[in-house]
């Protein structure tokens, strides 16, 4: 298939080429030279087309200028039919007027698409600057398509002084012609002081009349390329993005090519690529060919991008030195000269004023600034870099996380990215788990529970076991008020909820054993055991009840997320991928250093469901059954944390192309997202519940960490740098702020665009952030009040 830019080239060219011969036509039609004959003129005399004998001339010099100029304006066909560039041909229309009319300075100026301003092209002593469309004498014959000669430029009201001002002339005569293209005028030509100091004649109108026909042509086909070329450049950045997004590439790959695009695409001498970092207040960059400059942050609100980064409007300085919102003082001190400048906000996933990064341009190459041409490509050019960036954001987040370390000398410079992933397990397959015998090699003794056992927890439960309020039907339920043997009877209830034993014709008996299996396999660890495990089965529950989901679910699926939600983290040693990894854990062997943990919760229950007395599939088809295994283990596997943005973009891309996007029950594919979705989201679901709750998680994941962090000491290994120190309040409020921030909010915002009974949740997590926020400035008071003392 041929390039659509080109064919528009190819038509642009051929039109013009067509208009060209047209005016050229024109052009000799104008004047007519006979060739003698006994009854007419002599050699010495002009005769106009029309017949019409003119006033004989004796000079045969007079001939001469005639054929002369038309020499010349024959030889501007020739030297701009193939000249595209469009300041190119300005500058040989201006030089080829020069030698049609005796002038001190001949100007072309041109309307821009919108009609409202005129870039003024000058010969010899003079940049190119842009006027309104409305002022002065060019503005005048733009707006009525008749030509004009004054001979006292400043006696006439319709003259605008200003341009003289400006370029430091006198304007004494002018006389100026329109140019047409198409059947509209599409700019002037204007001579202003004849040499021998008279005021223009009409030889000198008809000459740049002559000329303005040929130059229209001219000027129309130079636009039409630079068009093409423009819309060229813009599908290329526009799709180098794209290619940068499907392709998974990592964020520093990703400004690396927003930086490089965004040069071809403008023109520009200089760019730069800010993230936003709403968290601390400040604008940074995260990639630069200068290391000195690398993760420089600024204030939102300071300087140029930083007023962008605050309010998401878009601001294009034609002259930054005449512009109070620039400060010189950094030209001052690099020497550079900064002259133009186009600085444009890459909006906000939710909210499009609270931008997540800036893209500024600095000096447009072969122009005196950036134009709404190019504001309109930039931002097209924004939006594809926001979607880009939407399936980065967390990755991002954890960057700045690690740059504002390495500034503070508390130096991992992957320690956190290892454990949230989205840079580091992209490459590998997630689509796959591993079924290693369920044997002690694999489960370290010392994990493993010792006070509870299937024995310890007997059944022979009643509806009176469960309190007929039914308290756990809400997210306000206080699980840590309640023992693990009262838990397990819960979570049997969230089955008998859906009425799924009937539904599904499964052996009641058999579920309560694989519960009560599951509940088994999860050890004495301060956060990852059975209280988290109902925590996410129970916000699995809710959300499917109370929140819209049931109804997009069959019964099998429902069935197969409370089992995933349940199952998700069992036999978890406490300890996170990377350090099994590190260490050398029997795990991270058995399953290849990819998804350790998932990969074993997802072996560990498929084990579990295939001793008899734990068989809940009696009564299911072979399909059904085959089904609803894929969904549980898939829902399992889809909870490790370098996944957590494939479900982040999917679902705020699912809500962005509207209701259409909706989770089809009809689709067994949807069906299964959905419930990947609220078990990835019931497992980072602490921080959207109850104070009471979410202190208590706090609490509990943080003794995790700090356990982590004495058994790396103890193994002598990498240590994670987000888990060490977490006896500072400060830091340990950093890090959360930061996982709400970056991590939850994101995560749970998606999921409440598609299902808005869940706003309630973001607002809670919005809550702990704001809190969490006054707790980070309090600790950095103190610490300051502190330090000066």
């Amino acid at each position: 298939m041929s390039n659509p830019s080109s064919s528009v080239l190819l038509i642009a060219t051929t039109a013009a080429a067509a208009l060209t011969t047209v005016a050229t036509f024109s052009l000799l039609q104008h004047y007519v030279i006979p060739n003698p004959k006994p009854s007419a003129p002599s050699d010495h005399q002009i005769v106009r087309k029309d017949g019409r004998e003119a006033q004989s001339l004796d000079l045969a010099t007079t001939v001469s200028e005639y054929r002369r100029k038309i020499e010349v304006l024959l030889y501007m066909q020739e030297a701009v039919v193939n000249v595209m560039d469009f300041n190119h041909v300005l500058s040989i229309i201006v030089d080829i007027a020069y030698s049609i009319v005796p002038a001190s300075r001949i100007s072309v100026m041109v309307l821009s698409d919108d009609r409202k301003s005129m870039t003024v092209f000058v010969s010899k002593d003079a940049e190119a600057m842009s006027i309104n469309a409305t002022s002065g004498i060019a503005g005048y014959v733009a707006a009525t398509a008749t030509k004009v000669n004054i001979a006292d430029a400043y006696n006439d009201p319709r003259f605008d002084k200003t341009i003289d001002e400006t370029l430091g002339f006198k304007t004494d005569s002018l006389v100026c012609v329109p140019i047409h293209a198409g059947g509209s005028v599409v700019g002037v030509i204007q001579a202003c002081n004849r040499s021998d100091n008279n005021a223009f004649g009409e030889e000198d109108e008809r000459g740049l009349e002559a000329l303005s026909l040929s130059a229209g042509s001219a000027i129309r086909k130079a636009q039409l390329y630079a068009s093409a070329i423009r819309s060229n450049r813009k599908s290329a950045a526009i799709l180098s993005v794209v290619r940068c997004r499907t392709s998974g590439a990592s964020v520093p790959d990703l400004i690396n090519v927003v930086t490089k695009s965004t040069y071809s695409l403008l023109l520009a001498e200089r760019v730069s690529v800010y993230l936003v970092d709403r968290i601390k207040g400040e604008i940074w960059i995260c990639v630069s060919k200068d290391p000195s400059i690398a993760g420089l942050t600024l204030p939102i609100g300071r300087g140029i991008s930083g007023q962008v980064a605050l309010n998401g409007e878009t601001i294009n300085l034609k002259d930054c030195y005449t512009s109070d919102k620039f400060d010189s003082s950094c030209d001052k001190k690099t020497g550079f000269t900064t002259r133009s400048m186009l600085c444009m906000a890459v909006p906000g996933f939710d909210d499009e004023s609270k931008p997540v990064a800036v893209i500024q341009a600095i000096n447009k190459i072969g122009s005196k600034s950036f134009d709404d041409e190019d504001e309109e490509a930039l931002s097209a050019f924004c939006n594809e870099v926001k979607m880009a960036m939407r399936g980065n954001f967390l990755e991002a987040a954890l960057l700045k996380l690690e740059s504002d370390a390495r500034r503070q000398c508390d130096i991992d410079s992957s320690s956190y990215l290892r454990e949230f992933g989205s840079m580091f397990g992209r490459e590998s397959s997630r689509s796959n788990y591993s079924e290693e015998p369920l044997s002690p090699s694999h489960l370290n003794p010392d994990r493993r529970r010792s006070s509870l056992n299937k024995q310890s927890i007997q059944w022979g439960r009643t509806s009176s076991n469960i309190d007929a309020k039914k308290e756990f039907d809400d997210f306000g339920f206080d699980l840590f008020s309640k023992s693990e043997e009262e838990l397990v009877d819960i979570v049997f209830a969230f089955f008998e909820e859906f009425n799924l034993c009937d539904r599904l014709k499964v052996d009641a008996e058999h579920l309560q054993n694989l519960i009560l299996a599951i509940h088994d396999t999860y050890n004495n660890v301060p956060f990852h055991n059975f209280y988290h495990a109902f925590s996410v089965c129970h916000v699995s529950y809710l959300l499917m009840r109370h929140c819209d989901m049931a109804q997009c679910l069959s019964s099998v699926d429902i069935f197969s997320c409370l089992i995933a939600a349940l199952a998700h983290d069992c036999d978890h040693p406490g300890v996170s991928n990377g350090y099994l990894i590190e260490t050398e854990d029997v795990l991270a062997t058995a399953h290849n250093d990819d998804a350790v943990l998932e990969r074993h919760h997802a072996s560990t229950a498929a084990k579990l469901m295939t001793y008899p007395e734990n068989d809940v599939f009696v009564e299911f088809s072979k399909q059904q059954k085959k089904q609803c295994r894929k969904v549980i283990l898939d829902a399992i596997l889809g909870t490790d944390m370098s996944r957590h943005m494939e479900h982040v973009t999917s679902l705020h891309e699912r809500a962005d192309e509207g209701h259409h996007a909706f989770f089809d029950r009809n689709s067994h594919t949807d069906r299964a997202e959905l419930v990947k979705h609220i078990i990835h989201c019931a497992d980072l679901a602490a921080q959207t519940l109850p104070e009471k709750i979410s202190e208590e998680f706090e609490l509990r994941v943080m003794k995790e960490f700090t356990s982590q962090a004495l058994k790396e000491i103890e193994a002598d290994c990498e240590q994670t740098s987000f888990m060490k120190g977490l006896e500072d309040d400060k830091k340990r409020c950093e890090l959360q702020l930061n996982f709400v921030s970056a991590i939850v909010l994101p995560l749970w915002g998606g999921l409440a665009k598609l299902f808005p009974k869940c706003d309630e949740r973001v607002e809670r997590a919005n809550e702990i952030r704001l809190n969490y926020e006054q707790l980070v400035k309090q600790y950095a008071s103190t610490s300051t009040s502190t330090n000066e003392r």
